[in-house]
């Protein structure tokens, strides 16, 4: 497991669209989400979920590191690049504590934690659902619709994955940057964590073009 300095991971959450993330693989480690392996080839999936997880094996080149969740990866023991997601940092006895009921952002940030970096970047983990829609056109996420996420019928209750995401925080000594729109509103109990920041993506692009800059010196 090679260390890094910085992380990212790469949510698919709405806020992302037409944000160009490519530059971010060349300067930092980059974890995936899922159906993100579609349109990006990524050293890092994490897939939680057994049918993406099949299709991101069927789909990635042995290169590519598939996580998916502990009932799973045994089913897959023909691919070699299929792993055990890491096991969570901490112990709880709540229905949220249950590695089950964890989901995929939740434990791409937790693969990320085992790089051991100086920060690691939220994109696109945008929590909320769309507007004030309740329907499937309130569900935020790029890939809705598509194959593996047509059973999502409506937005998903973001409790669990802001207490889990907490958890990670509370546990982890390296700095948090959740990048989001400028009117997105982190979770209070996240604004209580000393090492967790909030950023724009025009932020991130700027602190792109540095980081890009000091490579060509």
């Amino acid at each position: 497991m090679h260390m890094t300095k910085y992380v990212s991971i790469i949510g698919n959450g709405e806020s992302r669209r037409g944000f160009d993330i490519t530059p971010l693989k060349s300067i930092t480690t980059m974890v995936g989400c899922n159906a993100i392996f579609r349109d990006h080839n990524l050293e890092y999936i994490v897939a939680c979920d057994r049918h993406m997880c099949q299709e991101a094996a069927n789909t990635c080149g042995k290169n590519t590191t598939i996580y998916t969740r502990q009932n799973w990866y045994q089913q897959f023991a023909y691919w070699p690049n299929v792993k055990c997601v890491p096991e969570l940092p901490y112990e709880g006895d709540k229905r949220q504590d249950d590695p089950f009921h964890w989901g995929t952002g939740q434990f791409a940030a937790l693969v990320g934690m085992t790089f051991k970096p100086k920060a690691i970047f939220l994109v696109g983990m945008d929590l909320y659902g769309i507007g004030s829609h309740k329907g499937p056109e309130g569900v935020n996420n790029i890939y809705k619709g598509s194959k593996g996420y047509t059973y999502i019928k409506r937005p998903v209750d973001p409790r669990y994955w802001i207490y889990q995401f907490n958890k990670l925080f509370q546990n982890s000594t390296c700095r948090w940057i959740v990048v989001n729109d400028e009117n997105w509103k982190m979770p209070a109990e996240w604004k209580e964590n000393k090492n967790v920041f909030q950023d724009t993506y025009e932020g991130l692009a700027k602190w792109i073009n540095r980081q890009m800059n000091k490579k060509d010196e």
